[in-house]
């Protein structure tokens, strides 16, 4: 669907020590939707969940009210689900009619800023979970647990742990997770077999011994993508980061830790794997590298599981020549780690419509909508995961899009990581971005580079709010 800069630095995640990771291959108040009614079967706290009493005890407004919600989603072009939605949603609260603000994904940050600032923000914004870090410590954000206590169709125990974390702040939740993603590693199986490789990477050895391989740069094929743009190349060195024991900052995220030996192993690794990737896609982004891959003119790619619905959706082409595996670890049989990010639901506390907002919300977010929303039917798949434990625990989850499974799995590896800090979006997108741009065009070596980026990060992490 998109790539995952936005915010990414505030959701990310870390390794469970010891957990291994999963596989991976390629009418309106009604009680639920029919082509995602098999859903509901194995979550029985939501069987029969009526979308029409949802939560009965807040009143809708007794005269017509316009709700605005600002999203990223093309909704013309793109995932038009939510005006369906919409539609329905009007016709269970005929005095609530959604009007939809889109703004593209890099400049919704700055616009929301902007408009919170400015009093008039939206009724809600479905963001990056990472903005809910950003707004929620300052006031900005409605505090979500009256209205979550009065829910039928919202359980705070449902949600996958590292997603509820995200939306929280101080105990309390500020969002509602609507979609999410963890990272894997896709792979060209076409040329797999060309070079003699049975099966996907499962260490990092094992990684750049098959980036070789596959390398043949004669005929411009590379063995693995590699990017060294903004959030990019920071988000997607992560994994391993945290796979050979590495932290972004100390527990109160006061000091940075990256540069740690663990880190710089991490980074020596990661960069090291110019030699088997095309400079000219350095300064593009995963995004952009979605085009050579599903050319063939890469063998690994990094991605999250947006990627699956964007090669099934876009590039049909290359059916049967690819596939995707958990990312591989340190060494055999060591922890695995995976980025992990998502989107979310909010009510801005400045809007002037809380009860409305919250009605769109709740109903976006029961569990036959969000099944719809993120996985789409099997005529048109769609490639997210659902943030609801009943949902990835549900094998009848995943019949739209098999593919998923995997990604599902992968989740488990990790947990949120718990160095938070309110600034590390600003030491993200620069100095660590930048410290590991200069290893990956080779001005710097990777320890250099990091050890050198410390004081500007720790003077950017520690700058008043």
């Amino acid at each position: 669907m998109r790539s995952r800069v936005l915010g990414s630095a505030l959701a990310v995640a870390l390794v469970a020590a010891g957990t291994a990771c999963g596989s991976s291959s390629s009418g309106p108040g009604g009680t639920v939707n029919s082509n995602s009614q098999s859903l509901q079967k194995g979550a029985s706290q939501f069987e029969h969940l009526d979308l029409s009493k949802l939560s009965p005890s807040i009143k809708d407004p007794s005269s017509p009210t316009t709700i605005t919600m600002m999203t990223f989603v093309d909704l013309n072009s793109g995932n038009r689900t939510y005006l369906k939605l919409a539609k329905q949603f009007h016709a269970i609260h005929p005095n609530i009619t959604v009007k939809f603000e889109n703004v593209p994904q890099e400049q919704e940050q700055t616009k929301l800023t902007a408009q919170i600032a400015g009093g008039n923000p939206p009724d809600v914004a479905y963001t990056d979970t990472g903005l809910v870090g950003a707004f929620a410590p300052r006031g900005a954000l409605v505090n979500l647990e009256d209205y979550i206590s009065k829910s039928k169709a919202v359980s705070k125990d449902d949600y996958v742990p590292a997603f509820r974390s995200m939306v929280s702040s101080d105990g309390s939740m500020y969002g509602l997770p609507i979609d999410g993603e963890s990272t894997g590693l896709f792979y060209r199986t076409d040329l797999f077999k060309k070079a003699g490789i049975s099966s996907p990477p499962k260490t990092w050895a094992e990684l750049q011994a098959d980036a070789a391989k596959l390398q043949d740069p004669a005929h411009k094929q590379y063995g693995f993508a590699l990017f060294a743009t903004q959030g990019e190349t920071s988000y997607y060195w992560y994994p391993f980061l945290y796979q050979a024991g590495g932290t972004q900052t100390n527990a109160d995220g006061t000091k940075v830790t990256y540069a740690s030996p663990e880190g710089i192993k991490a980074a020596e690794f990661y960069t090291g794997l110019r030699k088997y990737s095309s400079p000219d896609m350095w300064a593009s982004n995963s995004w952009d590298g979605r085009v050579a891959f599903a050319n063939g003119k890469v063998g690994m790619y990094m991605a999250g599981a947006w990627f699956e619905g964007e090669m099934l959706s876009n590039f049909p082409q290359a059916n049967g020549k690819w596939a995707s595996a958990p990312l591989p670890t340190e060494t055999d049989g060591s922890p695995c780690a995976t980025t992990i990010a998502g989107d979310a639901l909010i009510i801005p506390s400045g809007s002037k419509n809380h009860d409305a907002a919250w009605k769109w919300i709740e109903f976006l977010s029961a569990p036959q909508n969000m099944a719809l929303l993120d996985l789409g039917t099997k005529e048109k798949p769609v490639s997210l995961l659902p943030t609801r434990n009943s949902m990835l625990a549900n094998p009848a989850t995943f019949d739209a899009n098999p593919g998923l499974k995997g990604f599902a799995d992968n989740m488990k590896c990790g947990i949120t990581n718990l160095s938070q800090a309110e600034n590390w979006g600003v030491v993200d997108q620069g100095p660590l971005s930048q410290a590991l741009a200069q290893a990956i065009y080779g001005k710097k070596s990777a320890s250099q580079a990091l050890t050198d980026s410390v004081a500007a990060a720790n003077q950017d992490l520690n700058q008043p709010s």
